[in-house]
Parts: structure tokens; sequence; C-alpha cells
């Protein structure tokens, strides 16, 4: 291989090294916004859970409040 032939390899190397990195990061946030938005779905059922549960209740009471 010509000294020609590694540079070019090298730069090559360099520049898919620095797009992987750059993907890299892009992955780790939607990782972690996904995560976040799961967590907040999450969240938002169970106290819709809670409100629907309270309000069965106090149609089996009869309805009066």
């Amino acid at each position: 291989m010509s000294p020609d032939d590694r540079e070019r390899l090298r730069r090559l190397f360099d520049r898919v090294s620095n797009a992987l990195q750059a993907a890299v990061l892009v992955a780790e946030h939607l990782e972690l916004a996904s995560a976040a938005t799961a967590q907040d779905a999450h969240t938002i059922t169970q106290q819709l859970r809670r409100a629907t549960l309270a309000l069965r209740e106090v149609l089996r009471e009869g309805g009066e409040l």
C-alpha cells in the first residue's frame, strides 16, 4: 500500500469515526428522551386509573356528592 493510499484510508476512517460519534450522541439523546416519555406516560396512566376508580366509587355509592 502506498503512502498516499494509507493517508486516504486514514482520512476515510477519521470521517467515518466522526460520523459514528455524532450518531452515538443522537442515539443516546433519543434513548434518554424515550425513557423520560415512557415514565411520563406511566405516570399519566396511573393518575387516570386513580381518577377512574374514584368516579366509579362515587357511582357505586349512589352518585351522591
